[in-house]
């Protein structure tokens, strides 16, 4: 995560007034600021909860909000990105293996760097499979794409509410009826697309559930 931290977000400390705070809103123009006191990370404070106070009050006298997700370090994108995903504020501390604070990463920095690993924000398909209670194999769902003149450019699964395993590709091809036709002659069940050309009886609600997750 280091690589991720923003070195531009001011840090809030102790002997900070509340003023001092407003006035760092008033220039970053973010919604909450770290917190912390002797390189502890300690909680967010927001604009909203310091216009509660006196400007001339202490930090060290006002208790700030919490965070529900931190990072470490060496935390792996995917597992960020879920971070995230659970958290209201839109800063996520980073610390290292002894707990120390040494940052805090933006959401939509992460949301970025994800949907640019996975391709999204390049040409082609993108298609959900449904692997519940399905035997499954990369390689022949890879076969059966390339059958159909197109090749998996990033994949990812996930879980969602039902606990069904959703396999999420994306192609290097538009045109995907065939391939999604395919698979299902194959017995995969594909519940969702994104691509340039209309594809009959397939349902698009979870993907463009998705698409506005990763766009947030």
């Amino acid at each position: 995560m280091k690589s991720y931290i923003n070195p531009n977000i001011p840090v809030l400390r102790p002997s900070d007034t509340v003023d001092d705070a407003l006035l760092l809103f008033s220039d970053f123009k973010l919604n909450h600021l770290p917190y912390v006191i002797n390189g502890s990370f300690e909680g967010f404070f927001s604009e909203d909860l310091l216009m509660n106070y006196d400007t001339d009050d202490l930090l060290n006298d006002i208790q700030p909000l919490p965070a529900s997700q931190a990072l470490l370090e060496n935390e792996l994108l995917t597992e960020a990105v879920g971070k995230a995903t659970l958290s209201e504020i839109t800063l996520l501390p980073v610390l290292n293996a002894d707990g120390d604070f040494r940052g805090v990463v933006e959401k939509t920095a992460l949301y970025e760097e994800f949907i640019s690993q996975l391709a999204l924000d390049q040409a082609g398909g993108l298609l959900e499979i449904n692997l519940k209670g399905k035997d499954y194999s990369l390689t022949e769902i890879s076969r059966i794409i390339e059958n159909e003149s197109g090749k998996i450019i990033s994949l990812f699964i996930t879980h969602d509410g039902n606990n069904n395993m959703i396999l999420s590709l994306k192609l290097d091809i538009t045109h995907i009826s065939g391939v999604i036709s395919a698979l299902g002659r194959f017995g995969y069940e594909v519940i969702s697309y994104h691509s340039s050309e209309p594809v009959n009886n397939v349902e698009k609600d979870r993907f463009e559930q998705l698409m506005k997750y990763l766009s947030i």
